[in-house]
């Protein structure tokens, strides 16, 4: 992993906070995420990223946020923030509940690098060729931090990052049959929600132009075999015992067993 700016000392000191959250626990350090922003949201999260990896952690992928129009309206930011991701379990996973913090999953689909995207002025339009495999997939999330209103605090913590599911997939399709795929998720057999895909979130080859910008301002970029989430159509909080299924219509299906 390319070194992070250095950081300055307000970041600094959040990233120790944080740290020091992570391994004893305690009250959630919203103090030293106060005065701090967006983009020291994403310094913080590269630093705790240098930390995982000394401890043994892997890069494995990335998550991009703010993937629809309500999302960036929300919180009145333009842009796309990354999330590093370290585990990528392959469909059907199981999900380990009581290790999670009030987990959830999320359908997203999920985009296996083929070849290196990097740069600020990346073409939607080139970003097919690159990829070698288009998949159903979930991302499974973790509350670690009660961020309320606190942006920078959520970037940091990773977007609530647990784990990508990768389920089956095909070679690259066309951005509009991505943008008309049909996501439907189902719980024991039976079903919870249904979507077309454009309706929910951005294309997600423009999302990952957009990470990949965002990735350059920060020294880093979207290698070959990194698997990437383009953003979640919904959102639903498990329980032991749960089976969940998604279908996305001409691609793939996702499963994951929560236990």
């Amino acid at each position: 992993m390319t070194p992070p700016r250095q950081l300055n000392p307000g970041q600094l000191a959040a990233a120790d906070a944080l740290s020091s959250f992570y391994a004893n626990g305690g009250d959630v350090p919203t103090g030293a995420f106060a005065d701090l922003g967006f983009e020291d949201g994403l310094a913080v999260q590269c630093e705790m990223q240098r930390r995982a990896i000394a401890g043994g952690a892997v890069q494995s992928g990335w998550k991009v946020g703010l993937t629809s129009d309500r999302a960036r309206t929300a919180v009145g930011i333009d842009d796309r923030p990354f999330g590093h991701v370290n585990r990528v379990l392959e469909s059907p996973a199981s999900i380990p509940s009581a290790e999670i913090n009030k987990v959830s999953i999320e359908p997203e689909m999920c985009f296996v690098i083929g070849e290196r995207i990097a740069g600020d002025d990346v073409d939607p339009a080139s970003v097919p060729a690159r990829i070698s495999q288009a998949c159903a997939g979930y991302e499974v999330n973790e509350a670690r931090v009660a961020v309320g209103g606190n942006l920078a605090m959520l970037v940091a913590d990773n977007l609530t990052n647990w784990a990508i599911v990768r389920g089956s997939g095909v070679t690259a399709p066309a951005a509009e049959e991505l943008d008309s795929c049909v996501v439907t998720v189902s719980c024991d057999g039976e079903e919870r929600f249904s979507c077309t895909a454009a309706d929910e979130v951005d294309n997600p080859y423009l999302s990952i132009a957009r990470l990949a910008a965002t990735l350059h301002r920060y020294g880093l970029a979207l290698e070959p075999g990194q698997s990437i989430i383009t953003g979640a159509y919904a959102r639903f909080r498990v329980e032991a015992g749960q089976r969940w299924t998604t279908h996305y219509s001409g691609i793939g299906t996702v499963e994951a067993v929560i236990s």
